[in-house]
């Protein structure tokens, strides 16, 4: 959208909708894999509890 109301040619729109692609799924990758990174220490400070 903020493409077109810029009046952008139709390569310039296609190179902005593939950069706002590549960070969103980046940006959605780095927060699973933080999300994950989390779990797992949380998982393995309980594991450490139990076994104390």
């Amino acid at each position: 959208m903020f493409a077109i109301a810029l009046g952008l040619s139709p390569i310039e729109k296609i190179t902005v909708a593939i950069t706002a692609s590549i960070f969103i799924i980046s940006f959605t990758w780095i927060s699973i894999k933080g999300d994950l990174n989390k779990i797992a220490k949380e998982l393995i400070e309980d594991d450490d509890d139990e076994e104390n």
